[in-house]
């Protein structure tokens, strides 16, 4: 295998090992803000749910890179496009969910 294929084949790897982890709600110590939060303020959170949502997310980004992965290897434009589109459209639908509505309090 050679270096453009293990890219996307290391971080889907990544992707869904993490997203196994955070679905048992795990590891939440992973999740950025939350960990910075004092531990009064962290139990106003359901931890258990913020990290199952994560480990969607993650699970999301890992078929990201399978496109991804698919695009290098077919070697086509489209599926590269594809792939930047899901990928960012992932991101940004988890940071305006998680932080509207309240959704992740107890």
């Amino acid at each position: 295998m050679d270096a453009p294929i293990l890219i996307p084949v290391a971080m889907m790897a990544g992707f869904i090992i993490l997203g196994v982890i955070l679905s048992m709600g795990k590891c939440s110590f992973l999740i950025a803000g939350y960990n910075t939060m004092s531990k009064e303020r962290k139990k106003q959170y359901d931890e258990r749910a913020l990290c199952r949502f994560m480990g969607k997310i993650m699970y999301c980004l890992a078929f990201s890179m399978l496109i991804w992965l698919a695009s290098i290897i077919l070697q086509n434009a489209v599926l590269l496009s594809v792939s930047l589109f899901f990928l960012v459209g992932s991101l940004a639908f988890a940071v305006i969910y998680a932080n509207t509505a309240s959704r992740f309090r107890k």
